[in-house]
C-alpha cells in the first residue's frame, strides 16, 4: 500500500478488505497495550512484515513506482491502460 496524505473509497469494503482492516486493528491495538508507538502497516523494507513503522521513517516525497506488480495488476483488472512513465507536466 502506497501512503498518501489523503484516501478515498468508492466501494464497499470485500471480504479480503475487512480480513487486511481486521489484522491491521487487532496488531495496532496489541502494539498500543505494549506502549509501541509508530504507523501499522506492511514494512516494504523490512520484508513486508506487518508492524508499527516509526514516524520518523514516514514522510512525504517518494515517488510512487508505476511498474509495482500489484498497481499494474490492478490497472489490468479494471481495464484501465498501464500509466504512462513520464509524469504529467507539473506533477514531478
Amino acid at each position: 500500500m502506497q501512503k498518501s496524505g489523503y484516501f478515498a473509497r468508492s466501494a464497499p469494503a470485500d471480504e479480503t478488505d475487512l480480513l487486511l482492516i481486521k489484522s491491521m486493528t487487532d496488531y495496532a491495538v496489541g502494539c498500543a497495550l505494549r506502549g509501541i508507538s509508530g504507523v501499522v502497516g506492511h514494512d516494504q523494507d523490512n520484508g513486508d512484515l506487518l508492524r508499527a513503522i516509526e514516524f520518523d521513517r514516514i514522510k512525504g516525497g517518494k515517488r510512487f513506482d508505476l511498474t509495482e506488480p500489484g498497481y499494474v495488476d490492478l490497472l489490468a483488472r479494471i481495464g484501465q491502460p498501464e500509466t504512462p512513465l513520464v509524469p504529467a507536466e507539473g506533477h514531478i
